[in-house]
């Protein structure tokens, strides 16, 4: 069924010459202060500001929608009009998405309680296999550690990276591997900003925060899309902030 609404939409595109939906729905996380619920309820943050001033730009109604990042993924591919943000481009992702306007650019990195474990003159990943890591379950982050060889024996996936400050401040994991932005603003919240400290830096997985539409997204409705984008870019470039200079993710 869904080929089939695929199909319909694209002999439309091509008999009508240009397609854009009247309304859609955009998908994103919890990831303060880019998109969160404000007290309203609301989807507020710096990002989602972006993201709505290129929405008024393209003259399409929208609404957007806060799931865990699994869901909002899953729902995203339900659709092909859909948007998606914050999602973090890499090369691995190049060929599946639509990429419609940076939001900002992300850092991660291991953060350390201090006190927690005796220190170690010079962190890396190798030795940093030796301790209890946190990481949210699905993030790249996570498939990164796995990669360099970290497992189960050493890594505690987290559905919710917020749980993770918590198992941080009991002891339960040594270290937390995260987005700095994210990870800074959690411990502000927690009262623990003087307590954790970044140990190692994986510039490796450094990137840029897209909004992003589906890979089968109709042809003129990604380039009115795009067009906003460069409008809002250009007037509002002073706007687009940078994750590691205030703040998750992704």
């Amino acid at each position: 069924m869904k080929s089939l609404s695929w199909a319909v939409l694209g002999m439309i595109s091509a008999c009508c010459g240009a397609y854009v939906p009247d309304k859609i729905d955009i998908y994103t996380e919890h990831f303060p202060p880019y998109q969160f619920l404000g007290d309203r309820g609301e989807v507020v943050g710096r990002a989602t500001m972006m993201v709505k001033l290129l929405m008024v730009q393209a003259q399409i109604d929208y609404q957007i929608h806060v799931l865990p990042w699994y869901r909002a993924v899953q729902q995203a591919n339900e659709s092909n009009t859909a948007l998606l943000y914050s999602l973090a481009r890499s090369t691995e992702r190049e060929q599946h998405y639509q990429w419609i306007m940076p939001l900002c650019e992300l850092k991660v990195g291991f953060y350390q309680r201090s006190g927690s474990v005796k220190p170690v003159p010079h962190y890396s990943l190798n030795n940093l296999k030796h301790y209890i890591i946190g990481v949210g379950t699905g993030q790249p982050s996570e498939q990164f550690l796995q990669s360099e060889g970290f497992d189960k024996s050493n890594l505690v996936s987290l559905s919710n990276l917020n749980q993770a400050g918590g198992l941080l401040e009991k002891g339960r994991i040594d270290f937390l591997f995260g987005a700095q932005s994210f990870v800074e603003q959690m411990a502000q919240a927690m009262g623990t900003e003087h307590t954790w400290k970044m140990v190692l830096n994986v510039p490796k997985l450094s990137a840029q925060l897209y909004l992003a539409a589906h890979k089968n997204a109709p042809k003129s409705y990604v380039e009115k899309l795009k067009e906003a984008a460069q409008n809002v870019q250009s007037a509002h470039l002073n706007r687009i902030t940078t994750c590691h200079n205030s703040q998750y993710i992704q």
